[in-house]
């Protein structure tokens, strides 16, 4: 099975951002705001959707830690001492990306 990875990562504390550079030659910008309220750890997103908490009041959070989990995803600390999430590469490029390319809501 073939998924996008990133070729290159770029986070701004000063801009709360993470940017990704894909190998389909797409570039993703995420808020840090935007991944921590989508954080998709199971104490956030519960075992099942019934569980899964509305996370708000994260305007002000930075991403301070990434680093690679596998060949797959990466995982995220927050300065809120949150960083349990593992944020897939599918996930983030099929599915979450917020360019106006992508961005259906």
């Amino acid at each position: 099975m073939s998924y996008p990875t990133p070729i290159a990562m770029r986070s701004s504390l000063k801009a709360a951002q993470l940017e990704i550079d894909w190998d389909d030659d797409h570039k993703s910008i995420y808020s840090h705001e935007y991944l921590r309220v989508h954080c998709p750890c199971a104490d956030c997103r519960g075992h099942t959707p019934d569980q899964a908490k509305v996370i708000t009041g994260k305007e002000n959070v930075h991403a301070t830690h990434i680093e690679l989990a596998g060949n797959y995803a990466i995982r995220i600390e927050f300065d809120d001492q949150h960083g349990t999430g593992i944020y897939a590469y599918s996930e983030l490029r099929n599915n979450m990306c917020q360019c106006p390319e992508c961005k259906t809501d």
